[in-house]
């Protein structure tokens, strides 16, 4: 045991090279042995001869070691003999195997997962804070700009100018008076719908448009009611003739000596009580009213022929008509509808009387129900 030992030692003392004896053991032979050095502090530079080619300098394989040497060669050598016949033969060190721990893996894992979670959940705070100082910086411009226009809008948005189209009847001072503006008034703070309701209160307009012109203007569509009859209506001081449009609202009143009132129906037989511009008449003769706006857009219009339509009322939802030719005496009785064949019709039928005797007992001639029917008058007693 202390040869073997004392052989340890010596090997590693030789760089961890395996001694192997390959002759016997002899002083006088001992400095002839390949490889060997001369004396303890020379190297040989002599390469140990090895029978493969193109080997020299490499280690053998531990069996053909044993094949070429022998078993002697192998036997324990002997204290008292020296080392220096021995051949040194390299052997190439094994790396210690890696013994892995699961249970530390898994936690190293854990810990660099947690480190990277740690790294992802700090940039994304890091990036909601310089969101939220970029909003701050942005609500700050904006408050500053908002605060700046609050000042500098008003008396850039002033109105100065107003703009009226669609004017017919209607004067300009009467919208402008309607809009109510001021020196506070701008495109801003101005009430659209307030300045729409206060024009439509005006019975002469029946659609009201106010848009805002920047920097300074208003501008003011209005539709004026168009008439399509006038009524005739007795007051203390006289008789009056009020335009109608199609809706049925009388919202005028019209000058006798106007070129207007010889081209419109006149309608008679119609009351109203304390009248006021823009007053309606009963919704059953609406229908009538569209029926002469129809009418008057025919040329000639057959409207022409008739002086007067008087309304004939039979309960408070139907009414009948007498219409009266012009320069004649005689009328015709119609139902509330009108159009250019029946009024056609009866202008023809009273061509044909006007030739024939007795046409002047004849009362009335009734097309209500579509037959021709004469009423003749009473025979009035000597």
């Amino acid at each position: 045991m202390a040869e073997a030992r004392s052989l340890d030692k010596r090997v590693k003392s030789q760089g961890g090279a395996l001694v192997l004896n390959t002759e016997s053991p002899s002083k006088t032979d001992a400095p002839s042995v390949a490889g060997a050095p001369s004396s303890r502090g020379e190297r040989s530079s002599m390469r140990p001869e090895t029978p493969f080619g193109g080997t020299a300098g490499l280690a053998l394989p531990r069996k053909a070691q044993r094949a070429k040497a022998g078993p002697a060669a192998y036997s324990r050598p002997d204290r008292t003999e020296g080392f220096d016949d021995l051949l040194v033969i390299s052997r190439s060190r094994q790396k210690p195997k890696k013994i892995y721990d699961k249970k530390a893996v898994a936690m190293a894992r854990k810990a660099e997962s947690t480190k990277a979670g740690g790294g992802e959940a700090s940039g994304k705070a890091r990036r909601a804070a310089s969101g939220k100082a970029k909003l701050a910086l942005a609500l700050g411009l904006l408050i500053a700009l908002g605060a700046g226009l609050s000042f500098a809008l008003p008396e850039v948005t002033r109105v100065e100018k107003v703009t009226v189209n669609g004017m017919s009847v209607v004067s300009e001072n009467e919208i402008v008076e309607a809009l109510r503006l001021s020196p506070k008034v701008n495109l801003i703070n101005a009430d659209i719908l307030a300045m729409e309701s206060r024009v439509l209160a005006n019975p002469k307009i029946a659609k009201v448009s106010v848009r805002r012109c920047f920097p300074d203007r208003l501008v003011v569509d209005i539709f004026e009611r168009v008439p399509v009859a006038c009524v005739l209506v007795t007051e203390e001081i006289g008789t009056k003739s009020i335009a109608v449009d199609a809706q049925g609202i009388a919202f005028a009143c019209l000058d006798q000596a106007s070129t207007l009132v010889e081209k419109l129906p006149v309608l008679s037989g119609i009351r109203f009580e304390h009248f006021q511009p823009g007053q309606s008449l009963p919704p059953y003769l609406v229908p009538l009213l569209g029926d002469l706006a129809e009418l008057s857009k025919l040329s000639p219009s057959p409207l022409a022929a008739f002086s007067e339509i008087r309304v004939q009322k039979i309960t408070d939802s139907e009414a009948e008509l007498l219409l009266y030719p012009a320069g004649k005496t005689m009328p015709i009785r119609m139902p509330t509808r009108l159009n250019a064949a029946n009024l056609g019709q009866a202008l023809l039928v009273l061509d044909i009387l006007a030739g024939r005797e007795g046409v002047d007992n004849v009362e009335e001639i009734d097309f209500r129900t579509g037959t021709i029917v004469y009423k003749m008058k009473e025979a009035q007693a000597g």
